[in-house]
């Protein structure tokens, strides 16, 4: 990379010089923890930002080379982890409404359920009063008809 004091971006239209830039601290391999100032309006995607850029301190020392890949190492597993506990998170998202809507589904089939029920107890009931009212009737008309049975009654005989 390239060291400059003032850049001059013609395709965004913005100046970049040391008082118009923000510190950043470089993750790269080789130069893992070098401070740095770049365009304030920098993004890996981009097309606004400028290229001004200038090393706030000397190369990275011994130390830090040797650490760096094994942080990036690191950096790299942790970030791998949140992309898996986050698709671990959608997907139990995705389970829960899952799980909502067939427990929607069965409470519906349980209102339904209940009202059928409620339905055939009161067929039961009308049946059972049919029944008594039925029998009643009918044990009525024996007890008058034995009572009044015997009277003005003639028997019919063949000739």
């Amino acid at each position: 990379m390239s060291s400059a004091t003032t850049y001059e971006s013609t395709s965004s239209g913005h100046m970049c010089n040391m008082d118009r830039c923000v510190e950043r601290t470089s993750l790269s391999i080789h130069n893992f923890g070098r401070r740095f100032y770049g365009c304030q309006q920098w993004s890996p995607d981009s097309v606004q930002a400028c290229n001004f850029f200038k090393w706030l301190d000397n190369n990275t020392c011994p130390r830090g080379r040797a650490t760096a890949p094994l942080v990036h190492e690191r950096f790299t597993r942790y970030k791998a982890e949140a992309v898996a506990t986050r698709n671990e998170r959608d997907e139990a998202y995705v389970r829960e409404a899952e799980t909502r809507e067939l427990l929607r589904i069965a409470k519906r089939k349980a209102e339904k359920s209940k009202l059928a029920l409620q339905i055939a107890e009161d067929k039961v009931y009308k049946y059972r009063l049919a029944l008594f009212l039925s029998w009643t009737v009918l044990g009525v008309y024996f007890v008058f008809s034995t009572v009044l049975g015997g009277h003005g009654h003639t028997q019919l005989r063949l000739p």
